[in-house]
Formats: C-alpha cells, structure tokens, sequence
C-alpha cells in the first residue's frame, strides 16, 4: 500500500518568520504551502460554521477548507498592529484572533506540529522543572517564585537569572527581550513578579538537541559568552556531537510523555562532563544550526508531514 503524500500545507506564523521564508523557498516544488501570517490577519477570510472552517487570501487563489490539507505547522504567530483602535479594546481583539486561530489549530484532525494547547501545557518552565526532576534528569539548584524570603536564600550561590515566560514584550512593531543574565543580590519586593534564578554551572560546553520524531540533531555549542549563547550567534562554534544513550531515552520518554513529534531540548555539559538539563522548546528554532552544519532538520520535517520514514 502507498503512503499518502501531504499535497497542502498550512503554516502558522508571521511576516518576519525567516525560517518559513526558508523552508517555503527549499521545498516549494514538492509541498503547496499556504501561509497564514496572524499579523496581516486582515488580509484573510477566515470563515468557521457548523460545516467547518476556510480560509480565503488574495495570493492563493483558492478558498482552503479543512479537508483540504492533512497539516499545519504551527510556528511563530504574532499579534498585528492595532494602534488604530482605542487601547484598551486591543487586548481583547488580540486575545479573540489568538483563540480563532488557536481553535482551528486544535480541533484539527491531521498531523499537527505542534497544537496549540500542547505547547500551553509543556512551554511551562515550572511543569519541566518538576518533570525532569521525576525523570531523573540532572538540573541546577533552582528558585521559581515570589518569595521575598526564599530568594535570599539563592544568594549563596552564583546564579542566573531566567525569564518564566517568553522574555519578550511587543510594543506596536518594537520587540523588547529579555535575555539570560547574571543575577545580582537585591531587596526589592518580588511578591507581584515571581522570578526565575537557577545556580549558574561551570560549563565546558553546551548541547542543543533537536528532534524531529525519531530523528536526533545533536550540536555542541561553544560560545564566548559563558551565561548565554543565544547573545553570540555569531562567534559561537558549532559541531556534531554524540548524546548520551542514557540521556536519549530519557528525552525519548519526555517526547511521547508531552505528546509532542518535536522538540529543542537545551543541555549544560559542566567540567566533569555531566549532562544537565536546562529546559526543552516544544516549538524551538532550528534553521541556523542546519545551515551552520548542513543538517538535514528542514526535510525531516517536511517527511514528516508526508508520513515518510
């Protein structure tokens, strides 16, 4: 028996999504993508009744139906400009467009990377944290919270500090964010604003994982910025390395455990080469270690939409 083969793909994301722009131009020939970018929302028709949803833009011309496509990949959506309606409507008409297009996502029937309601659940520092915990996983001497009390109590380590959520705020068409960085003792009051500290570990090096299903991309990151890489794009020194069978397994297990097809997950070797887990991004960034190593993430995806082995 043939395997069906995705004629029609669905993406989710924005205009300044680059790893779309990407994907869409690498595999246009054999994939018909539609893409949807939530922040020109006006610039579709998006229609839901009780015979199902459609979506109609200018660029496709077609009207696309549900049972037109068999996947939606769910990447990088992104609230539009709304300076042209009162503020104080904004965050409800952002919050009605996130939950449209949040629904179609979800009560979708075909293969999805990853649902919305997923990456609620499995985003969640806090959740990782105590799972990896039970997993067996290694990870930092940590404090989530707003305690006044108990954050004293980190400062008898050498520590960082970490946004919970993204560590991003949008302003009109501004992105401020909110990186990793060195924690410093302070005695303000933190009861309204829980925060993120964890022991900062000597590293030789860093770990980026990243799964497609039961594909393993596994790179080893040097960076000079030893608190966080992500500031060092450029300079930083990317190979292949091998991961632990042990700690494979175990990131195996936390795959089928979230119900998730892919996943990011981000490691600390320290000195003693110990494997430590910091956190996993159901929905993480991929294309710049594909194109630093000429990995083969890109395809394992779009194989995956095509229910290839």
């Amino acid at each position: 028996m043939g395997v069906r083969c995705i004629e029609k793909l669905l993406i989710i994301t924005s205009t300044i999504d680059h790893t779309v722009d990407y994907i869409i131009s690498k595999y246009n020939k054999e994939i018909d993508f539609f893409r949807l970018n939530t922040d020109l929302i006006n610039d579709y028709q998006i229609s839901i009744t009780n015979d199902g949803w459609s979506i109609y833009h200018d660029g496709w011309k077609c009207i696309l139906h549900e049972n037109d496509i068999n996947g939606i990949y769910y990447r990088k959506p992104r609230f539009p400009n709304l300076d042209e309606f009162e503020e104080e409507y904004r965050s409800m008409i952002n919050n009605d467009i996130l939950s449209m297009i949040n629904g179609i996502v979800d009560s979708f029937n075909g293969k999805v990377l990853t649902k919305p309601s997923i990456l609620r659940k499995y985003e969640n520092k806090i959740y990782q944290l105590m799972y990896a915990k039970k997993l067996g996983l290694s990870i930092p001497i940590s404090f989530i919270g707003n305690s006044n009390v108990e954050v004293i109590k980190m400062e008898r380590y050498k520590s960082i500090i970490k946004p919970i959520y993204t560590g991003k705020i949008y302003k009109s068409n501004t992105c401020e964010i909110y990186q990793t960085c060195i924690f410093d003792s302070f005695h303000e009051d933190i009861s309204f604003t829980p925060i993120y500290l964890q022991e900062y570990v000597n590293k030789s090096f860093e770990v980026r994982i990243t799964i497609v299903k039961n594909r393993v991309f596994s790179v080893k990151i040097e960076s000079k910025d030893l608190v966080d890489w992500r500031k060092a794009y450029e300079t930083n020194k990317y190979s292949l390395i091998d991961v632990p069978l042990s700690i494979k397994n175990k990131l195996f297990q936390m795959m089928d455990d979230f119900n998730i097809d892919f996943g990011a997950f981000d490691f600390i070797v320290n000195e003693d080469g110990k494997w430590i887990f910091l956190e996993v991004n159901p929905n993480g960034q991929w294309q710049w270690l594909e194109k630093a190593l000429n990995l083969d993430i890109s395809n394992s995806i779009i194989t995956y939409f095509k229910g290839e082995r």
